[in-house]
């Protein structure tokens, strides 16, 4: 599973052995289903087919489904990855208090690390770029002191300017919102490949949310979608393009390391979450395995995506 598939113009989806095929007018685009990672529809006026849709998630691949302002809304995912979906339900609900608050620590340790890899990459000065590495030390057991919330206002003042606010209606803050959905979305897929339970989370615990544990482990990857848009701020006016959203849902395709070694981000979040199996299991967060941002990094347009 490599391809995902942006449906913009697509008016219908089928399947038919084992091919995914895509109608408009009298004009059909097929493609493998064992190719397809995960397709996004940002067109209302397509139909899916329910033989379709059980099609593609038995292949293990998720759907995005965009509203009129091509924001993501709604997913599906496949229930059938795991063949132990009870025991890590057992798992997630024996861990104990204290190592979960150890692992938001390791996870915001990873997330702020990446922070200032973006910080560096985008050529502040290293003063602050240090000052970033300096806020993932002072992180204390379970963040009880929120360096997490500090270091990121502390980041994106560097990163887009003093006078950037988080929940302002602008282009940066729309490009943010669509990325982090599209890294929700594929960490709660791999989640579920994996047999977790989404709403048990390891910080977020609102009882609302059915995807808090995505939204906990999504932390350290929210900076790559960061960089993406400090190095394209330029092409954001207003809504976001087409080739906006092909790059931002692209991003699954990017290149991060996970220990020494290189993975298209989609692979490395199998090995995320599979090393979250062990840290949990053994009780022992030096397994788990962050993906992090590579320090030669660049942006990339128009990459392996569709």
């Amino acid at each position: 599973m490599f391809r995902t598939l942006i449906i913009n113009t697509g008016e219908k989806i089928t399947v038919k052995n084992n091919w995914l095929i895509v109608s408009e007018n009298e004009e059909e685009k097929k493609i493998p289903l064992s190719d397809i990672y995960s397709i996004v529809i940002d067109n209302p006026r397509t139909t899916l087919t329910i033989a379709a849709l059980n099609a593609i998630t038995q292949c293990g691949a998720h759907i995005l489904f965009c509203d009129e302002s091509h924001l993501p809304v709604s997913h599906t995912y496949p229930m059938n990855g795991s063949y132990a979906p009870f025991g890590k339900l057992k798992m997630q609900i024996e861990m104990t208090e204290f190592f979960k608050g150890l692992l938001w620590k390791t996870i915001i340790q990873g997330k702020i690390k990446n922070q200032a890899k973006v910080l560096s990459l985008c050529k502040v000065p290293d003063e602050h770029v240090q000052r970033m590495l300096k806020f993932r030390d002072e992180v204390d057991y379970d963040d009880v002191t929120n360096r997490e919330g500090i270091a990121a206002k502390w980041f994106f003042n560097r990163l887009y300017g003093a006078g950037f606010v988080r929940d302002h209606d602008n282009a940066i803050n729309a490009a943010l919102n669509y990325g982090y959905t599209i890294m929700r979305s594929s960490v709660a897929k791999t989640l579920a490949v994996f047999g977790f339970s989404c709403a048990l989370g390891v910080h977020h615990i609102n009882r609302h949310n059915g995807f808090n544990l995505a939204d906990d482990l999504m932390e350290p990857l929210r900076p790559l979608v960061d960089l993406w848009v400090d190095q394209n701020q330029e092409d954001l006016v207003n809504e976001l393009t087409k080739e906006n959203r092909r790059d931002l849902v692209n991003l699954v395709n990017h290149t991060v390391l996970v220990g020494n070694r290189k993975y298209h981000l989609r692979y490395a979040l199998t090995e995320y979450i599979s090393s979250l199996t062990s840290a949990i299991a053994k009780e022992d967060v030096t397994l788990l395995k962050i993906p992090e941002i590579q320090l030669n990094d660049v942006f990339f347009k128009g990459n392996d995506g569709e």
